[in-house]
């Protein structure tokens, strides 16, 4: 892969529209990308404690805050759009119409690249965000997700990648490429898993996908954690802050089951956790 030619962002708020926009105009000027913005409209859910006129006055309300949040959200995305020389294209639909997750599933399949928010109350199994767990498992393709209020404009600068030989870290490794070879090598981390306590000295993990990514013009310094926190996850965030890093390479652990949002420990807790934009394959 050259670069990410097609992006897709994936808006839920205004509030996170601006910070998206920003890293969709910031990654497209590197490769000259077309950039899909995708908007599903809520809808309006039954009050089911209000009768009469007080049901009709709370649905008015209702519908002309998600209007007015709708235009506000489309504004933003329409004024990066009508900058010089970008291709931005605007999709909306009704949630209600179909799941909106499966509409941005499809649009993710035909895409290089996702971005999307991390919503502020997290992920539970009773607040599931469902949209970010059929992009994550189901489109196969790379996706950002930024943590809210990630007060940077872009990403990509300094870049951790976390590996641990499985199939996830080797798809994110390598999804991740573009970006990879648009920074100095000296702004490439690669951490992986101490070898094993043995008597005869080990490679580290990372050795055989550090000579990999050299062929490819990437030479990133390899690091074994130092196993300083209880749960990998958090010693990788640590090892991302150590580095000022602005963008996490990993891949997603855990699994979808009948729409249950289920990951392992560590994604769990870097999703939740990170202060950083993440870049998650699966």
């Amino acid at each position: 892969m050259t670069g990410y030619k097609t992006i897709l962002t994936v808006f839920r708020s205004p509030e996170d529209a601006e910070r998206l926009c920003q890293l969709a105009s910031s990654l497209a000027g590197i490769w000259q990308s077309h950039v899909v913005g995708f908007h599903a409209r809520p809808g309006v859910s039954i009050n089911v404690g209000l009768r009469g006129e007080a049901l009709r006055l709370w649905l008015d309300a209702k519908r002309k805050s998600i209007e007015e949040q709708d235009a506000d959200t489309r504004a933003i995305f329409e004024r990066y759009a009508s900058s010089p020389g970008q291709s931005w294209e605007w999709r909306q639909v009704e949630a209600a119409a179909m799941p909106s997750g499966d509409i941005a599933q499809d649009l993710a399949r035909c895409s290089d690249l996702v971005l999307i928010s991390r919503l502020e109350s997290g992920s539970s199994l009773t607040d599931p965000d469902m949209t970010l767990e059929q992009l994550m498992f189901g489109s196969g393709r790379p996706v950002i997700v930024m943590p809210a209020n990630y007060p940077g404009q872009q990403t990509g600068q300094r870049i951790v990648i976390a590996w641990n030989g499985t199939h996830e870290a080797t798809r994110a490794a390598f999804d991740s490429l573009p970006l990879l070879l648009n920074v100095p090598s000296d702004n490439i981390r690669l951490v992986c898993p101490p070898a094993p306590d043995k008597a005869s000295p080990q490679l580290p993990l990372g050795a055989d996908l550090a000579e990999a990514l050299a062929r490819h013009g990437v030479e990133p310094e390899v690091r074994a954690l130092p196993g300083r926190h209880a749960d990998a996850g958090a010693e990788i965030l640590a090892q991302c802050e150590e580095f000022g890093a602005d963008l996490l390479v990993m891949g997603a652990y855990g699994h979808s089951r009948l729409r249950e949002y289920v990951f392992g420990g560590t994604t769990e807790t870097i999703l939740n956790d990170s202060r950083i934009p993440v870049l998650i394959s699966r």
